[in-house]
């Protein structure tokens, strides 16, 4: 008889070709990793992370294709490749995930504690970076909107698309 059961970590780690245990000691000495996760899984864990059509980019999307509005996606044409661009209304949306774009005073934003150096001057640079072509764009006559992570949160995220639709056609308030 043929069962089915659910995959462990360790199926996967072997499909991957990596081991899911934790390391083991190499060579006569003690091989810790400073990681909860096994060699290979971090790697293979980071490279699942995207840096377009990720949930909440689909998410509203789907909520201004449905309330009419047709725009292009990730337009490499403008600084910053543009989650959403909206050339009638000459508005641009990014979509921005609060971690990798420094949302201050959130709770999903904060300096991982290991590595710090480098996340600190990775996250100043994305953060700089998104700043300088945010500042492009408002100087070539575009209307640049940020839609946080956080505020896609289901507790706020009707209220949210609602005031961008408005902030894009404008409601006349």
């Amino acid at each position: 008889m043929n069962e089915t059961r659910k995959r462990t970590s360790a199926d996967r780690a072997a499909k991957r070709g990596g081991s899911a245990g934790k390391a083991t000691a190499g060579k006569g000495a003690a091989a810790k990793t400073a990681s909860k996760y096994a060699r290979g899984t971090r790697s293979y864990t980071m490279s699942r992370i995207r840096g377009r059509d990720t949930s909440i980019e689909c998410l509203v999307r789907r909520y201004l294709f449905s309330r009419g509005l047709r725009f292009r996606k990730n337009d490499r044409r403008y600084p910053g490749h543009p989650d959403v661009v909206l050339p009638k209304w000459r508005t641009i949306v990014f979509v921005n995930g609060c971690f990798w774009h420094m949302h201050e005073g959130c709770p999903k934003y904060s300096i991982p504690k290991s590595n710090v150096e480098f996340w600190t001057a990775k996250l100043l640079r994305n953060h700089d970076r998104d700043q300088r072509q945010h500042a492009e764009l408002e100087a070539s006559g575009w209307h640049v909107i940020v839609v946080w992570e956080c505020e896609l949160a289901k507790s706020v995220r009707q209220a949210r698309l609602e005031r961008l639709y408005d902030e894009i056609v404008g409601d006349g308030s």
